[in-house]
């Protein structure tokens, strides 16, 4: 509901006011707010992702090369970076923008990760408001920090998670009952 309920930054559900910022996601996780702000558009030069890829393969580069590319001493934290922090689900490639966060957890070159965050969660609403529930509900990532965001601005705000989950605006309405005439088909 956040997600398809968002627009500018804000977005209003069961009558609670929420913000999305870079600040915010700082605020909620606990991440500091400093570092290079960067999106997954940024390019990077050769010379910035050179020592993560096996030399062999530095001539065949692009923007989306195999895997197996990865030098073998940072396959495991890729793997981490791609299950929990990218939330992509193909695992057979990387693009530039999985070597850019391999940099920030190598301590190369720090980013702003709730900015990043927030872009990629930003970036994310346009689509999935244009798609079908079933497709809306298998697409959505993040769901961690989205609910740590609304969290942390309810206990802000003073109302209870459990109170705010449980408001008519969240619960679905219940299925037609069917009645069954006597001496019918049951």
């Amino acid at each position: 509901m956040f997600i398809l309920h968002l627009h500018d930054g804000r977005v209003n559900l069961a009558g609670v006011d929420f913000t999305l910022t870079p600040e915010m996601v700082a605020q909620a996780t606990g991440i500091p707010n400093v570092g290079e702000e960067w999106n997954k558009r940024k390019l990077l030069d050769r010379f910035q992702y050179e020592p993560y890829i096996k030399p062999v393969y530095m001539r065949c580069m692009t923007g989306v090369f195999p895997f197996r590319f990865l030098r073998d001493e940072y396959a495991s934290l890729m793997r981490l970076i791609m299950r929990y922090f990218t939330c992509e689900g193909r695992f057979s490639r990387l693009y530039l923008y999985h070597i850019r966060l391999l940099m920030h957890f190598t301590q190369v070159r720090m980013m702003n990760i709730p900015f990043f965050m927030c872009r990629n969660i930003e970036k994310m609403v346009p689509l999935m408001q244009k798609k079908s529930p079933a497709q809306q509900h298998q697409s959505i990532f993040h769901y961690g920090l989205i609910k740590l965001v609304v969290m942390h601005q309810l206990a802000q705000q003073g109302i209870p998670w459990e109170d705010f989950i449980s408001r008519d605006f969240f619960t679905a309405p219940p299925p037609p009952e069917v009645v069954h005439e006597e001496g019918g088909p049951s």
